[in-house]
């Protein structure tokens, strides 16, 4: 059985990150001054998880070969900018969004600035278990801000503690984690019937949501003039996706406050200063959505861990004992 690889507080510079990078399945492409990692990581053929922090880069990630054990990557940015371009896509990467990759696909990464994510690999027969052959949605990925919150503050606490895959414990930790993720990433789904000039206006409309959420005077009346289209065909064009402007909009300050309030227990006065940073009016309207997202959240945490299967003990052997590459991959 092959171990979890655990490398915590990882702190290198120079020649010796560009080497790490390398050992991890990542070209240096280019570097605004010296390449600098701070890390904490684990990886093994049936998960990972991990925090980065890397300066300003370029990195190339080379496709390789995938099949349902192997692992699909769920990368967030928690600080700075990052931009992934693929095939034909080009996703700006804010705080509150985040993207997906596939190891069969070719990525590139650029890091404009310091920048911070957390990063998840979770075998893509689980996500497949729940959400069925269609991961290649490539729309804006925005999800629930409470579902984000939990998943992060487990990530953070496990890479405070120990990984050990002779724990006892270890496989339960695992589904808990591959629970959330599918849950978060199920959250952020919208259906891809979205096509022509509709898709144009649905990736323009989440564009200025994401720039404009911050801003308490933002509402989607604003959001359909700066479109140039009226409420209705502006509701029609959402609704191909399975949810509202409003619900959008709402979704993405919750997710500003949730990032402004970072983990522990805020007092009214954080509540109050989040409140105002991500774009409610006041404290009574945050709460209110809070808790509406709230509900929502535990609803589809719930579904993702009643669907997920459970494993019979050939196939957790046999998916340990793989030996595919995409554990190493950092994204």
């Amino acid at each position: 059985m092959t171990a979890v690889i655990s490398e915590l507080d990882v702190a290198l510079r120079g020649e010796r990150a560009v080497d790490w990078l390398q050992s991890r399945g990542l070209q240096l492409v280019t570097a605004d001054g010296e390449v600098k990692i701070f890390a904490d990581l684990a990886t093994s053929p049936t998960i990972v998880i991990g925090r980065i922090w890397v300066t300003p880069m370029v990195v190339q990630i080379k496709p390789r070969p995938q099949d349902d054990n192997g692992l699909v990557f769920l990368s967030f940015a928690m600080r700075g900018t990052t931009r992934l371009n693929g095939q034909n896509e080009s996703e700006g990467s804010a705080p509150s969004p985040f993207y997906v990759h596939e190891s069969a696909e070719p990525m590139r990464v650029e890091s404009t600035d310091a920048s911070t994510r957390l990063l998840f690999g979770i075998r893509r027969s689980k996500i497949k278990a729940v959400l069925g052959n269609d991961l290649n949605y490539t729309g804006p990925r925005t999800p629930n801000a409470h579902l984000r919150k939990v998943l992060t503050s487990a990530a953070m606490a496990s890479l405070d503690g120990s990984i050990d895959e002779d724990n006892p414990g270890f496989p339960a930790w695992r589904t808990a984690i591959e629970n959330l993720v599918i849950a978060v990433l199920r959250s952020s789904i919208r259906e891809s019937t979205v096509a022509g000039p509709s898709k144009t206006l649905l990736m323009r409309a989440h564009q200025l949501i994401a720039e404009q959420a911050h801003d308490a005077n933002f509402s989607v009346v604003d959001l359909g003039q700066q479109l140039g289209i009226s409420q209705s065909h502006l509701h029609r064009v959402f609704r191909e996706t399975g949810t509202t402007p409003a619900r959008l909009l709402r979704e993405t300050r919750l997710a500003l406050a949730e990032d402004f309030l970072g983990t522990g227990d805020p007092t009214v006065q954080d509540l109050k200063a989040a409140a105002a940073y991500s774009g409610f009016r006041n404290l009574r309207m945050f709460r209110r959505a809070s808790a509406d997202e709230s509900g929502q959240a535990e609803a589809q945490a719930g579904a993702a861990a009643a669907e997920t299967p459970s494993e019979s003990p050939s196939e957790n052997t046999a998916e340990n004992t793989s030996e595919n590459a995409s554990g190493s991959a950092l994204v």
